[in-house]
């Protein structure tokens, strides 16, 4: 039987302790968002997960999802689980009022990720994607657009899709063959195929929204001439042609020429369908402005990113707790030093430090990387809400932090499953533990929405070499900040001047990767994953520093506080040193990597 705590402690912590998060909210205009409602709701939230959700993600990883004849079936429970979520307005909550949501901050939203992802990934990655293609709708979508769509998808009533990539491109969508074709009366007539659409088709709304990136026929070439479409499974009964102006919710019987051709065999996430589709003259309607749909689409993948690194951490706390259930049981051996437990044959297998530097070094990344979405979670508040250089700063920040998030958290979602299987040895590698379900479902986060190490190059290529460097600014400035204001405070310099040398360490990598880079590209590339890894290690440096400090003023209170004082320590001694290796492969270069003969690969 799995176990899953949601960590409620852990984020009343972060919010109300770390990041004064409601404060902050009130500052942003959210005058109802006081402690007592973010608890209630976070609770909730968490017993819903836990009683409803959590049920059904064994039994969709065993049945996973079918196709029959065009109709995708999801697994036993899988509706109920969904229908649940909508008839409590789970979905709706960051949504606006006027679309019957409640309007609440984004960081709530980050805050429900992890809950959802611990307890059933595949329903949490198709309800992240509806709030993606809400953001748009809402935003972008023209009037009678917005009317009708945007209720039904913020609601989860109707689901929504993210349609990029083709048989023949994945990454460089500028090769992309769909076509519109505008029939003049606003409407477009959208053909080509589509694969590895998550949620392409299911059983679990009555209607699905795709977002689908097409092509004019006079469209300029590459990039420049991608635009975005939307285009419903379903079409509004009383639909004619053109805009659909007035139209009801009741759908067609007929299906908008979008069909299901079949769904991948997968290594996880078998709950999830991920479909190739095809759009044959379905009818679909401009979302924004002609030309302008990577731009758009890229809007829509920067949230997903964001929720994709928090797949890392659901997946890494739901491990985490399994593990350590079955090592609290598993006697093997002795202590090294000698007997623990006389009283049975063999002592518990947490008195060995090999499994302790196991199960430490996942408890300190998921709660720094908890910390990591919450702080990018009030920036994005900041993004929306703020003004003047709040909003600018809050703008950069988010730029910055973005591919850092997405491949960092879930690299550490991979080691956080991984060694958890480890510690469990032979067990862990069997279904009974779920552990190693964990570990396949994860396993796509690294790959989704750019794979991680499209996430470096972004990183470098594009967030840092352009501006030489000057986007760090807003980052690294308040880091020293902090540093320089807490150096002298007692018990605070075990973690800031580590954390100085990391932030110092980090300027000068990227000096050298700026200044080789420029020069040379391929020099660049090659140290693009090492220094986003090393990026992310010093960004939860800083949080583990910042959480160390209110804990210091707390510790002897609560075991709470002396128990994440001693993970911080974990985290500096055991997983902050490897950005030393790190630095050095920054600065090997590429040569080695490059003049390496293909013929020997």
């Amino acid at each position: 039987m799995v176990r899953y705590d949601p960590p409620l402690r852990d984020y009343h912590f972060l919010l109300h302790e770390v990041f004064d998060v409601c404060q902050e909210m009130t500052t942003l205009g959210f005058e109802e968002f006081d402690q007592e409602f973010v608890d209630t709701m976070i609770d909730e939230w968490a017993k819903f997960c836990k009683e409803v959700w959590l049920p059904t993600n064994a039994v969709g990883d065993e049945e996973g999802a079918k196709l029959s004849k065009g109709v995708v079936t999801t697994p036993s429970g899988f509706k109920e689980a969904w229908a649940a979520a909508v008839e409590g307005s789970w979905f709706a909550t960051v949504c606006e009022p006027e679309h019957g949501g409640m309007g609440l901050p984004l960081c709530f939203r980050n805050t429900m990720d992890e809950f959802a992802i611990s307890t059933n990934m595949a329903l949490a990655a198709i309800g992240a994607l509806c709030l993606g293609v809400y953001d748009l709708i809402s935003e972008y979508g023209i009037g009678c657009l917005r009317s009708l769509y945007s209720p039904k998808v913020a609601t989860g009533e109707w689901c929504g899709t993210m349609c990029l990539t083709e048989p023949h491109c994945g990454t460089d969508l500028g090769l992309i063959y769909s076509k519109a074709t505008p029939m003049g009366d606003g409407s477009y007539r959208i053909k080509g195929t589509k694969l590895f659409i998550t949620g392409g088709e299911h059983d679990l709304s009555d209607n699905i929204i795709h977002m689908v990136l097409a092509k004019l026929p006079d469209a300029p070439e590459g990039t420049k001439g991608i635009s975005l479409f939307l285009v419903p499974k379903y079409l509004p009964a009383d639909y004619v042609s053109g805009l659909p102006e007035d139209c009801s919710d009741q759908l067609a019987a007929e299906i908008n020429g979008v069909g299901c051709s079949s769904i991948e065999e997968k290594m996880g996430l078998h709950g999830q369908p991920t479909c190739a589709m095809n759009f044959d003259d379905s009818v679909g309607w401009l979302v924004g402005e002609l030309n302008m749909g990577m731009k758009l689409m890229f809007e829509m993948m920067n949230r997903e990113r964001l929720a994709t690194g928090m797949m890392g951490l659901g997946l890494g706390e739901i491990a985490y707790q399994n593990a350590l259930d079955w090592c609290k049981e598993r006697r093997q051996g002795r202590d090294l030093k000698g007997v623990n437990d006389p009283t049975e044959e063999a002592d518990n297998i947490l008195v060995h430090p090999d499994v302790r530097r196991m199960l430490l070094r996942v408890k300190a990344n998921n709660e720094g990387s908890r910390a990591l979405g919450i702080w990018i979670g009030t920036l994005l508040d900041q993004m929306k809400r703020g003004e003047g250089e709040v909003q600018e700063a809050a703008e950069a920040l988010v730029a910055v932090l973005t591919p850092v998030a997405k491949a960092h958290m879930t690299d550490l979602g991979m080691d956080s499953t991984n060694d958890c299987i480890q510690v469990m040895g032979g067990a862990g590698y069997i279904r009974e533990s779920s552990v190693e379900q964990f570990y396949r479902d994860v396993r796509i986060a690294a790959i989704w929405e750019g794979t991680n190490g499209i996430q470096a190059l972004d990183l470098v290529g594009r967030k840092i070499a352009p501006n030489l460097g000057r986007h760090l600014r807003p980052l690294l400035w308040p880091i020293l900040e902090f540093i320089e204001e807490n150096r002298d405070i007692e018990g605070m310099a075990e973690f800031t001047k580590p954390l100085y040398q990391g932030v110092r360490g980090l300027q000068q990598v990227t000096l050298l990767l700026m200044s080789e880079g420029m020069a040379n590209a391929h020099f660049l590339a090659a140290g693009a994953t090492d220094y986003c890894r090393y990026f992310g290690n010093i960004m939860l440096s800083y949080l583990w520093a910042r959480m160390a400090k209110v804990c210091l003023e707390k510790q002897g209170d609560d075991m709470f506080y002396d128990a994440k004082l001693a993970t911080a320590r974990i985290f500096f001694e055991r997983i902050y040193p490897e950005t030393i290796s790190l630095a050095a492969k920054i600065q090997a270069g590429h040569h080695n990597l490059m003049t390496y003969p293909e013929a020997m690969m």
